[in-house]
């Protein structure tokens, strides 16, 4: 992107402290329209089948699940010892060595954690002007690490000797000279955690917000897309803009994993410097285009905390949570246990994107 466009891209996208108040997607406020994401006429009827043929070999079975690739190496050698524990204040790691850098994060590991059986995996990015502590806070997960229960790793933004943040948007969607050491950070990652924690790579996931679910989602056209048994972009999408003399847009690149995703944005009114309506629309497009399962779900909240309400007993967004943990990588590419309906925890906005 030339530097000029940098700058426009820059003003356009400069936030407020209203940013740090985002925890998730948002939606449209209206409702599904009547007969959306029903069947077509005659869909779901079985095949004709040759008189007196027996079915072929292997009819009937299920479909094979997604491969899970090989762990990335770690790009010091030898991973240090990562503690993590099961309060925002016992999780930070700092001094993370990765690529020419060092990094800080969080590392939430349920006190039920022993290690003798396998845990999902989930990487979660923080929302403009914020950090892994705002995401732990407001998306309850001391709570739901326990609950459900899961590993989650909170990478914060990259920051400069001074303290400053290194990019704009605090992740390089946009500024994308800086995306190849944030896909090194992510391998380095998901090779140390896994390295050390017993971990259910079947079970590996990635969630953003806002400026998080940007990269999420930029993370998702890439092959770093193919350890993520599913995605969700909480108002994020494939973000685009549009102005006189040059524009800056996230183009969709097909991976052969084909994960299931919730897409979940604020209505007409998700707005924030881009409209989030619009990239999240975009990215489920491309998504259902392109063979994979997507769960939409748009509410009338704008670009603020998506009016998810908590089931009794459990964890706020335990609906987001148990999306992606039903989505094994077992599960085969463009198919879900979902398919039929949503579960009763799902809110009324929410549906089968068609």
């Amino acid at each position: 992107m030339r530097a000029s466009v940098h700058l426009v891209v820059i003003g356009l996208l400069a936030c407020s402290s209203a940013c740090s108040s985002v925890v998730g997607g948002e939606g449209e406020g209206e409702r599904a329209g009547e007969g959306e994401g029903e069947p077509a006429e005659g869909e779901g009827e079985p095949p004709s089948e040759g008189e007196g043929e027996p079915p072929s070999e292997g009819e009937g079975e299920p479909p094979l699940g997604r491969l899970v690739p090989p762990l990335p190496s770690y790009s010091h050698g030898t991973c240090p010892t990562l503690a993590g524990g099961p309060t925002s204040a016992t999780s930070i790691v700092t001094g993370f060595a990765t690529g020419d850098q060092e990094r800080r994060f969080r590392l939430l590991v349920p006190a039920s954690y022993d290690g003798s059986e396998p845990y999902a995996l989930m990487f979660a990015w923080h929302w403009l002007n914020a950090e892994s502590d705002s995401f732990v806070s407001q998306g309850e997960l001391e709570s739901a690490v326990e609950q459900f229960p899961f590993i989650i790793v909170l990478p914060d933004k990259r920051e400069n000797a001074d303290g400053s943040k290194s990019y704009q948007f605090d992740w390089p969607f946009a500024e994308t000279w800086g995306t190849e050491s944030e896909l090194t950070f992510f391998d380095d990652l998901l090779a140390c955690v896994t390295g050390q924690f017993t971990i259910d790579r079947e079970r590996v996931y990635g969630i953003g917000v806002s400026a998080g679910a940007l990269w999420v989602t930029y993370l998702s056209t890439t092959d770093r897309a193919n350890h993520l048994a599913a995605v969700e972009s909480l108002s994020g999408g494939l973000g685009s803009l549009g102005f006189t003399g040059g524009g800056w847009s996230m183009p969709y690149a097909p991976q052969p994993n084909k994960f299931p995703a919730v897409v979940l944005w604020g209505g007409d009114d998700d707005w924030l410097g881009l409209s989030f309506r619009d990239a999240s629309i975009r990215y489920r497009d491309a998504l259902r285009g392109d063979a994979h399962f997507v769960v939409q779900c748009v509410h009338d909240a704008g670009h603020a905390v998506p009016p998810i309400e908590a089931p009794p007993g459990v964890t706020r967004f335990a609906f987001l949570w148990q999306f992606m943990l039903d989505h094994p990588m077992s599960v085969a590419g463009g198919a879900s246990p979902w398919s039929g309906s949503l579960p009763s925890s799902a809110p009324s906005w929410c549906l089968i994107a068609p």
